[in-house]
């Protein structure tokens, strides 16, 4: 039996904010010794069950994290948390993705100029709550039903939303002719390439793999491009799951990866994909 052609998107493994995010957690665990996350780091078990054995801790509340150091994951916090830390003597660690401080910075700087921030994405999405912290009573969550009572309004959107949910709340937000309307496309570049690569594996596949966190934003997307292509998928955070019997006699299965998923997963995930019967066999 022939072994399937397996195609990998690229990119793949951590994008930069999560590897930095990782690299600055590790670093400050052998600085301080005692190293805690506000909130999961990253949106992936694996590399949780990583920082775990090297005794870094996931703690919810800042309070939580006395007598050790506090890292601010890649999806930002609110302003208060590190008001909090001050006032408690925590020392912090500020893994924010540069490209979520890009966000913040733009929102806090549309409230400072009379705008009410619309911000296009996850109502409960850690990244979301952190920008609606850095622009308070002047913040909302957009919704299609959504009607502002304002002259003046600044857009903003999570970083890891499709461009195509951007243009539709713009569209229906210009149709309430705002004296001003301002737009920022603030979705990150390494978010849209990885989707970009989905749409084109999903169109020469005959199975998708998609790799990551089913609580990670950005591999959901994923897996969001590759039903609406009509493809069969498996959806899986690590090899174990991976139904070898669905693998087997496929002409051509495509792999797709989020930003937190580690490489070396995506690996083991193509290798089994091109021959799932090996690993049986010994």
């Amino acid at each position: 039996m022939k072994p399937a052609l397996v195609t990998v998107a690229r990119p793949n493994g951590f994008c930069f904010g999560v590897e930095r995010a990782v690299r600055m957690t590790k670093l400050g665990k052998k600085r301080f010794g005692r190293v805690y996350t506000l909130g999961e780091l990253v949106h992936n078990p694996l590399v949780l069950e990583e920082l775990e054995r090297e005794g870094i801790r996931t703690v919810r509340r800042v309070h939580q994290a006395r007598g050790g150091a506090l890292v601010i994951r890649a999806h930002g916090c609110p302003p208060e948390a590190l008001v909090r830390c001050k006032e408690l003597g925590i020392k912090t660690i500020d893994a924010t993705c540069p490209y979520v401080r890009k966000v913040q910075n733009v929102v806090r700087r549309m409230k400072e100029q009379g705008y009410l921030v619309v911000v296009v994405g996850e109502r409960n999405h850690p990244e979301v709550r952190s920008i609606l912290g850095h622009c308070g009573a002047a913040g909302r969550v957009y919704s299609a039903r959504m009607r502002p009572r304002t002259s003046k309004l600044g857009v903003v959107v999570q970083t890891t939303m499709p461009r195509e949910r951007l243009r539709e709340a713009v569209a229906n937000l210009s149709r309430l002719r705002y004296t001003e309307l301002r737009v920022f496309d603030t979705i990150c570049g390494e978010v849209t390439s990885r989707q970009e690569a989905a749409v084109r594996i999903a169109q020469k596949a005959e199975l998708v793999i998609v790799v990551g966190g089913r609580n990670s934003a950005n591999t959901s997307r994923l897996a969001e491009i590759v039903r609406a292509a009509g493809k069969e998928m498996l959806f899986v955070e690590r090899t174990s799951e991976l139904p070898r019997e669905v693998l087997r006699n496929r002409a051509g299965i495509g792999v797709v990866a989020g930003s937190s998923t580690p490489a070396w997963v995506v690996r083991e995930v193509a290798a089994i994909a091109k021959n799932p019967d090996k690993e049986e066999q010994k």
